[in-house]
């Protein structure tokens, strides 16, 4: 079973500079943690090329593509709440958005059975402006890629700590793109605004959009439990196409929720994924997501990596 995982080292020009948790190194120090746990010897490393620019129109604006642009170009300006511009971010953040893009087409081509792209999963981003971090919403530009390519069943699974907003968004009116987001109660952490499991999809979407708000201070019990209701939508809705933000923010170790979470949690999610996809056998796209403490989080990103390459 091949298991391809893309990486550039320009993922590291992704870095909002001192102070702020969001820093470039975090994927050379999440590959030192894989090349130690012996994961990158069960992966095939994959070089990514820049997509044409077009594909990010498939959710985002024009305009707001072009507001990227220039910020970069001139090095100053807002992208978005908690979302600085700088020098070159467009091209980072473009970077990023193609390393998912190629895992997508490897796995429509039958190349592999598991694409990883560490550097993705930005869940916050809107058709028209950034936040939380986020500048292109890789994940609903993957989805609406697939859907042009006419797969008709998506899923998409977020246990990053925060609620997987801008993605529910994307698809909330959707019958053929079923998302679920785990994450810290948002009365108490970012978004705030969405979150709560009233939000089930609206019009054809209506039912297939599940919310799992977790405990201030959740513990593996909890995440568990309320994965095992995630497994059994996985196996009745049977999605042709699973793409996960397998984010690692809600761990003990990292300052950015009050989740408690350890490897237990990420290792039995990313396990129970494994399980359904050779039941079902959709294609599986694995994004990093949140985690910015090492080095916790190239461990549990291998742990859920292993997991995918067994």
């Amino acid at each position: 079973m091949a298991c391809f995982l893309f990486y550039d080292e320009n993922f590291k020009t992704l870095d909002f500079g001192p102070g702020h948790p969001m820093r470039g190194d975090r994927y050379e120090k999440a590959l030192e943690e894989f090349k130690k746990d012996g994961i990158l010897e069960k992966v095939e490393m994959r070089k990514v090329e820049m997509i044409d620019e077009d594909i990010l129109c498939l959710f985002h604006t024009s305009t707001y593509v072009e507001k990227v642009k220039k910020i970069s170009e001139e090095g100053q300006g807002i992208i978005g709440p908690d979302t600085p511009g700088y020098k070159g971010i467009y091209e980072a953040a473009l970077l990023s958005v193609s390393a998912t893009i190629f895992g997508v087409k490897s796995l429509l081509k039958n190349e592999c059975e598991v694409a990883i792209n560490i550097c993705g999963g930005w869940h916050h981003a809107f058709e028209n402006t950034g936040r939380g971090f986020c500048i292109f919403n890789d994940i609903a530009v993957a989805g609406n890629f697939l859907l042009k390519e006419g797969v008709e069943k998506i899923m998409i699974i977020d246990y990053d700590a925060h609620h997987g907003d801008g993605t529910q968004r994307a698809f909330y009116s959707s019958k053929k793109v079923f998302t679920i987001s785990l994450h810290q109660n948002p009365e108490t952490l970012y978004p705030f605004l969405t979150g709560v499991k009233e939000e089930i999809g609206e019009g054809e979407g209506k039912g297939f959009n599940r919310n799992f708000p977790l405990s201030f201070n959740c513990k593996d019990e909890e995440f568990i439990e309320n994965f095992k209701e995630v497994e059994e939508v996985i196996n009745n809705f049977k999605p042709e196409f699973l793409i996960l933000q397998m984010g690692v923010d809600g761990s003990k170790e990292c300052f950015i929720s009050n989740m408690k979470l350890t490897g237990e949690s990420y290792n039995y999610a990313s396990y129970k994924i494994r399980e359904s996809q050779k039941k079902i056998g959709f294609e599986l796209l694995s994004l990093g997501g949140g985690g910015f403490v090492h080095p916790m989080l190239g461990k549990n990103w291998g742990i859920q990596i292993n997991n995918f390459t067994n």
